[in-house]
């Protein structure tokens, strides 16, 4: 029986114009990575590089190109197709469905560059299937970290993924259950959303309720995050100590918007992290734009929903930017493919961030280190360090200058191995 060959002795260096740590430091001219099974054994100039001395070393030379961390989503929903079907029909649909759904997006996700993502919520079991099929080699996708079900109200928005729990031992258990099921954070309906049973302007749980959650979380050490799509959920969250304010929409609970700096202060003393989520509700503006173009001049209930749409994406905007100024921590998580948001296009998150008043290094950094560190997955993603599995994204041109080389996806590294991105 022929012995398998050994890969103590092969290496790949991979070389090009310059390497964005996704730290936010200076770039590295003329850089190189080292790559050794699957982990990055050098980082540095082209000239201070080397493997060692005898080793078998395939060179892949990208030229005028960006060497980056694989950059990292904070925030999916994998069993959404992000071609506008309502969120109430993906529920109905059967778990085989929705994991083959999500096995699809997977794939998409991490061709577009995206190596590690947080699962903000899908149906039953599909997500943790998912999971383990990768980790089996059955699929290809991100690293991931999961909440599983979201826990919600019954009939709270995402109530048809199975997580509807009630009370404060309702809710205590639902989150041991996940626990006990393999989740890696807890995800909590603070408010309603787009599910038709619920308002996004009114809390859907109690202080009482979130705190449960937060402390039976916390004591078995993981993070949680809250939708919040209003300032009423977002304040009741900040009284739990909810770690992450997902949407963070500062409207009363008839829909009137008014920056909330207490809360914003509030945000700021607990060292919170903010998911805005900004592109979501733009993508659904260009596809009601264009059915509003297509339908005539006879469309005055549709212009209204329109209107609506961009004034609450205007405040949206508005508020992000005053967070920033006020040194609020900003994370890039897409919400895709929820809505009409597609997937494998997380880098219009990082965009809009950069519209809302992030810098160019700083909206670099939300959609690598920085929504690394707000998942919990700081210490394995969105960093090139040495010592460090090769997650890798190789991109043309210059992003720290223009945010828009990132759509040039040239290559894509999974600990250490070139991601085949042909059509399948």
């Amino acid at each position: 029986m022929a012995s398998t060959p050994s890969t103590e002795n092969r290496y790949t260096l991979l070389t090009a114009s310059r390497l964005l740590d996704g730290q936010g430091n200076p770039a590295i001219e003329d850089a190189a990575v080292l790559i050794h099974e699957g982990r990055m054994e050098l980082i540095g100039s082209r000239s201070e590089v080397r493997a060692p001395d005898g080793a078998e070393v395939t060179v892949v030379d990208y030229g005028d190109a960006s060497i980056l961390p694989g950059m990292v989503d904070a925030h999916t929903h994998l069993v959404s197709p992000g071609d506008g079907t309502p969120s109430d029909v993906i529920g109905q649909e059967s778990d085989d469905i929705l994991l083959m759904q999500a096995i699809k997006n997977a794939r998409t996700i991490l061709h577009s560059g995206v190596t590690s993502i947080r699962e903000n919520g899908a149906k039953n079991h599909v997500t943790f299937s998912l999971r383990e099929g990768i980790d089996r080699g059955l699929a290809v996708g991100p690293k991931m970290t999961l909440c599983g079900r979201p826990v919600t109200i019954t009939g709270g928005h995402m109530w048809y993924f199975g997580g509807e729990a009630d009370g404060t031992e309702g809710v205590r258990k639902q989150v041991r259950q996940l626990i006990k099921e393999g989740a890696d954070y807890i995800k909590i309906v603070a408010t309603g959303g787009s599910t038709i049973t619920s308002n996004p302007l009114l809390p859907s749980y109690s202080v009482a309720e979130l705190r449960v959650a937060t402390d039976e979380a916390h004591r078995f050490g993981k993070l949680t995050a809250a939708h919040c799509a209003s300032a009423q959920g977002v304040q009741n969250c900040l009284d739990a100590e909810v770690d992450m304010i997902v949407h963070c929409v500062f409207e009363d609970s008839e829909g009137r918007y008014e920056y909330r700096p207490d809360l914003v202060d509030r945000l700021l003393e607990a060292d919170a992290w903010v998911n805005p989520t900004l592109y979501v509700v733009q993508a659904g503006i260009e596809r009601l734009s264009e059915r509003v173009e297509s339908a005539g001049e006879d469309t005055p209930v549709m212009q209204e929903a329109l209107d609506q749409r961009r004034r609450g994406l205007d405040n949206r905007m508005e508020a992000c930017g005053k967070m920033m100024e006020a040194g609020v921590k900003m994370t890039a998580g897409s919400d895709s493919p929820w809505g009409d948001y597609a997937p494998g296009e997380f880098v219009n998150e990082v965009l809009m961030l950069a519209g809302a008043g992030l810098s160019t290094p700083e909206a670099l950094t939300s959609g690598m280190s920085g929504a690394a560190d707000s998942i919990g997955m700081g210490n394995i993603s969105g960093r090139l360090v040495t010592g460090r599995s090769a997650d890798i994204l190789v991109v043309g041109g210059n992003p720290s200058r223009d945010l828009k080389a990132l759509w040039d996806v040239i290559d894509v590294y999974q600990d250490g191995v070139r991601v085949e991105r042909g059509v399948i």
